[in-house]
């Protein structure tokens, strides 16, 4: 590649980062409806026709911070999964344990990230195609905690069918946001350590359960396009 053109992806790299970053800073300030690229621009020293360039629209820029939000989360737990799962003398239900933790206790310290997902959140529904793209990038971490179901239930000898694993994921998925907003609202009544615990209860319960096990497969699914 000549050299001209490595640097000139550099730069574009690090302008995107810049962008994503101011743009954090001012939505968690001002919220998504307050904020402005004007703001956004100023705040990372560009230009408002860097951010169009970069992202496009205001929507398209809350969505690749939730990409960025949804990348590193998911990174994260693979990591710690990984790691559980070499210690040979954990648990299966034991695994979600590190992770849950570490996500509460980031929550409780930067916060911001997690507003920023609230608030495309509520955007969304009164946005169609944004909501129907908010629920895609959503797509891969369920499909990271279906894998984890996967592995742990043959790991345990359980079999469970994979509409079963699908479920869960929603149902943890569901868990996480909701005590991340009681989190939030009410922060000494949400103990860090709660969505470990419950998240091991759910495993431990489908683990020695083939009817709770069958009841969570039946449920209806429908596979987006």
């Amino acid at each position: 590649m000549p050299r001209g053109q490595f640097d000139r992806s550099e730069r574009k790299a690090a302008t995107r980062a810049r962008l994503l970053d101011a743009a954090a800073r001012v939505y968690a300030r001002q919220g998504f409806a307050g904020a402005t690229l004007d703001e956004v621009a100023a705040e990372a020293g560009f230009t408002k026709g860097a951010v169009y360039a970069h992202f496009g629209s205001k929507e398209n820029l809350l969505l690749a911070l939730l990409q960025e939000f949804l990348t590193g989360q998911i990174a994260e737990q693979l990591e710690l999964f990984d790691r559980a799962r070499l210690d040979r003398d954990s648990s299966t239900w034991e695994r979600p344990i590190a992770g849950s933790d570490s996500w509460m206790r980031r929550l409780g310290e930067d916060p911001d990230p997690f507003r920023l997902f609230v608030e495309l959140w509520s955007y969304a529904q009164r946005d169609e195609k944004l909501r129907v793209r908010l629920a895609g990038g959503l797509d891969a971490l369920r499909a990271t905690f279906v894998s984890f179901g996967t592995d742990s239930a043959a790991e345990a000898g359980v079999e469970t069918p994979h509409a079963a694993h699908e479920q869960f994921a929603n149902a943890l998925i569901g868990l996480i946001l909701g005590l991340g907003l009681l989190k939030l609202a009410d922060p000494d009544n949400v103990p860090e350590q709660l969505l470990g615990v419950v998240s091991s209860i759910l495993i431990r319960g489908l683990e020695a359960d083939p009817e709770a096990r069958r009841l969570l497969a039946e449920l209806p699914t429908t596979t987006r396009a």
